[in-house]
């Protein structure tokens, strides 16, 4: 795995960007609401986080509006 900030989760050799989630059905939420394409999905041993959701491309969620840069005042 590419050397990358521990919270992004990004294959470049494969093109993949993974996200877990509670189960398979918030995998196709995210895949909805945010325009991702979901390559697949693997199940994880875990006991709150059972999916590793895998999407095409280099994929982040979007910073919450109060953690923006306002770039109005540059």
């Amino acid at each position: 795995m590419p050397k990358n900030p521990t919270w992004l989760r990004y294959d470049p050799d494969e093109d993949i960007s993974r996200h877990a989630a509670a189960d398979d059905e918030y995998c196709y939420e995210m895949e909805a609401k945010y325009r991702w394409r979901l390559k697949r999905i693997e199940k994880l041993q875990g006991s709150t986080l059972k999916a590793d959701c895998m999407f095409e491309g280099k994929t982040e969620f979007p910073k919450p509006f109060h953690d923006q840069e306002d770039d109005s005042d540059a």
